[in-house]
C-alpha cells in the first residue's frame, strides 16, 4: 500500500529555486562590466550593466513566489494560461524591436548611411519570413 505522506524528497515548485538563469545573468553582467571598462574605457558604465544583471539575477533568484517571475523562469510552461501570456508577451516585445529597427533604419536611410538598423531589420525580416513558412508547414 502507498504511502498517504507527501514526498519529502521532492521539493515542492516553491521550495526549487532554479539557479541557472540568475548565474547566467551574473555572468553576464560581470561580462558587461570587465568588457565596458577594459575595452571602452568605461567603468561607470560597466558598473550600471552589471548593477541591472545583477538586480535582474536577484530577482529570479528570490522573487519564486510570485507568480510574474514563475512564468518567466518555467520552461516549459507550468499551464496554458502561463504559455499564453508567455506568447503574448514575446509577440509584444516582438513588434517593439521591428517598430524600434524600423525607425533606426529610416532615420538611417534618411542620413544615407547604413548601420546596425539595417542589418538588424535584414535578420528579422529573414527570420520572420522564414519561421512563418516554416511554422505554416507544421501547424
Amino acid at each position: 500500500m502507498t504511502d498517504p505522506r507527501p514526498d519529502s524528497s521532492t521539493p515542492s515548485p516553491v521550495q526549487r529555486r532554479p539557479i541557472a538563469v540568475p548565474l547566467v545573468g551574473v555572468a553576464l553582467g560581470v561580462a558587461m562590466f570587465l568588457v565596458s571598462w577594459l575595452v571602452a574605457d568605461a567603468p561607470g558604465q560597466g558598473v550600471a550593466m552589471l548593477a541591472i544583471m545583477l538586480a535582474y539575477a536577484t530577482v529570479m533568484r528570490h522573487g519564486q513566489r510570485f507568480e510574474t517571475v514563475q512564468v518567466l523562469s518555467q520552461d516549459p510552461p507550468l499551464d496554458e494560461r502561463h504559455a499564453l501570456i508567455q506568447q503574448r508577451a514575446v509577440a509584444i516585445a516582438y513588434y517593439a524591436v521591428v517598430g524600434v529597427s524600423l525607425i533606426g533604419f529610416i532615420w538611417e536611410m534618411a542620413h544615407g548611411i547604413t548601420g546596425a538598423f539595417t542589418l538588424i531589420c535584414f535578420v528579422g525580416g529573414i527570420t520572420h519570413m522564414c519561421a512563418t513558412a516554416i511554422l505554416r508547414r507544421r501547424l
